[in-house]
């Protein structure tokens, strides 16, 4: 199977799809700051709530989890990895529920006590 040579610059510089991808390029790495920046701030938020009551706010791990895809979302548009635009050209990401402890084991599965340490 031969490879198709690339097209002559010149050509690739009149592809309207690369000039229209650029603006919204540059939007999404925007939108990536600020929700770096709103994540920053859930962080902050959700370790004081979890210093003050002992339990996380569980609308913050909502909102944390949505943000966290849609960072990542952004992150696959930016490095050509996915045609998908993300939001706010397409719906906000949604997230799986939150799970309790993700370092308990799931129902069901047996865990060997000889593998964990002993607590002294």
């Amino acid at each position: 199977m031969e490879s198709q040579p690339n097209p002559p610059l010149t050509q690739r510089l009149k592809d309207e799809s690369f000039w229209l991808r650029l603006p919204f390029m540059l939007l999404f790495f925007i939108a990536w700051k600020l929700t770096e920046l709103v994540l920053f701030g859930v962080i902050l938020v959700q370790l004081c709530v979890r210093l003050l009551t002992g339990s996380p706010q569980p609308e913050l791990l909502k909102l944390g989890a949505q943000l966290t895809r849609y960072g990542y979302q952004i992150y696959r548009y930016l490095t050509f990895n996915s045609e998908y635009k993300p939001f706010p050209f397409s719906d906000w990401p949604q997230t799986d529920p939150v799970d309790a402890n993700p370092y308990l084991p799931e129902c069901g599965e047996v865990v060997d006590e000889s593998d964990t340490p002993s607590r002294i």
